[in-house]
């Protein structure tokens, strides 16, 4: 008679789970399980947010000063590597989450604007600024052959609860406020962040950092074509696709009158295609490699403004919506893994830190410049118009990286306009 060892639990992991080492698949249960408390936490609070503020009155000037403040943690990411000089990365990472995703318990309290923006963007800071340690430990616990794929099954975990609490949430809103669901939600951050706080990552002991100055990471970007096109194309999208940000509340409230219930609708699409792109692109990325992945994000990520420029009801955003889901899942696999393939393998929190501050000195500036061209007289579908412009120069850009064949054998052989060939699994 054969004897089942399997739990219940471990059961129902895909293969490339159930036969990885014992410490490597439970660390990425606990992963999972923080990654879906996350997901209530942000399809319950984040999503909503520039929302909420133009219901409350918020100006465009505002709302582009919150879009901004988003990035600035990323900006300052540079000095984490300093701080984790003398500390372990986990420890680093896990205190600044649980500072941030505590603000969401007071949040309720706050009424004025101002103070809602002020104290939103100091939770974005404590949350973005352990990115390289994030990266950093992704890369010790998971083996590279795996790595996008457990990944993806984490991400999966995370958009599920994303899907299926928005549209509570947007409900939720319309009968309760912010002041009730946003510090429930904040509880369930808390949640996530002690569960990640349980992943055993065995550094052993504290290794010096391979850049100690500011002049070191500059030289990252000097001596790396690869890395340094990278960091060009994802500047150049992020222009296209930050551009309009600001005003994408503005034409939900202003032009189309959106309920947050009819938001939340929207966002259950953008939800429901973010997990199945996480289906597809954690393979992706395993066969194919990081910035391969990234260039076809760059594509589909055109739809997102471009659909603002026709948009004269709500379904007509549902084009942006989608491929919102898409590319949040893609652009986020593939910006870790793009990291690490192209970055040396001892200098992956470095490179990581580089990336993350060039995200976040385009991410505070370009908002307010659509602001600007708003305020000049630009038609606003004139500035989503050319954010499509934008995000399809990065596209080419991108085309232009040439990095080492992934396991598979693939590399970026591409021609304009467009020639490639999708990944079978």
């Amino acid at each position: 008679m054969p004897i089942h060892n399997e739990t219940p639990a471990r059961s129902f992991l895909p293969a490339y789970l159930r036969n990885a080492p014992p410490l490597v698949r439970r660390n990425a249960l606990l992963d999972l399980w923080g990654a879906m408390a996350y997901g209530v936490f942000f399809g319950a609070a984040l999503q909503f947010i520039p929302v909420v503020l133009r219901n409350l009155g918020a100006s465009t000037e505002m709302l582009a000063l919150y879009t901004s403040q988003t990035y600035l943690g990323s900006i300052l990411t540079s000095f984490s590597i300093i701080i984790m000089r003398q500390r372990r990365t986990k420890s680093f990472a896990v205190a600044c989450w649980y500072a941030a995703r505590a603000i969401f318990l007071f949040v309720g309290l706050v009424k004025q604007i101002p103070w809602l923006v002020l104290l939103i963007g100091v939770f974005w800071f404590l949350e973005a600024f352990p990115s390289p340690a994030y990266t950093r430990i992704v890369q010790v616990i998971y083996p590279e052959e795996i790595r996008g794929k457990v990944l993806s099954l984490v991400r999966l975990g995370m958009t599920a609860m994303v899907v299926a609490i928005t549209p509570f949430a947007g409900w939720a809103l319309d009968t309760w406020g912010y002041q009730i669901l946003f510090p429930l939600a904040g509880a369930m951050g808390i949640l996530a962040t002690a569960f990640f706080n349980r992943i055993q990552v065995d550094e052993g002991p504290l290794p010096p950092r391979q850049t100690k100055t500011f002049a070191g990471l500059l030289e990252i970007v000097r001596t790396n074509r690869p890395f340094a096109l990278h960091l060009l194309s994802f500047t150049v999208y992020g222009l296209g696709a930050l551009l309009g940000f600001a005003l994408y509340p503005v034409v939900q409230v202003d032009r189309l009158h959106l309920s947050y219930t009819q938001i939340g609708l929207l966002g259950l699409a953008q939800s429901a295609f973010w997990l199945l792109g996480f289906l597809y692109w954690g393979g992706a990325v395993d066969k194919r490699g990081g910035p391969w992945v990234m260039r076809i994000n760059l594509l589909i990520a055109f739809f997102v403004p471009f659909s603002y420029i026709w948009a004269t009801n709500g379904w007509m955003l549902l084009p942006a919506f989608i491929a919102q889901g898409i590319i949040s899942a893609g652009m986020d696999l593939g910006l870790i893994n793009t990291s690490i393939q192209l970055a040396e393998p001892e200098k992956v929190a470095e490179y990581a830190a580089v990336q993350a501050t060039v995200i976040g000195l385009r991410g505070a500036i370009t908002p307010f410049i659509g602001v600007w061209m708003l305020r000049l007289g630009v038609p606003d579908t004139a500035i989503f118009a050319v954010g499509s412009l934008l995000i399809l120069i990065a596209w080419w850009i991108t085309g232009r990286i040439r990095v080492r064949p992934t396991p598979e054998g693939a590399a970026l052989r591409y021609r304009w306009p467009l020639r490639f060939r999708f990944p079978r699994f």
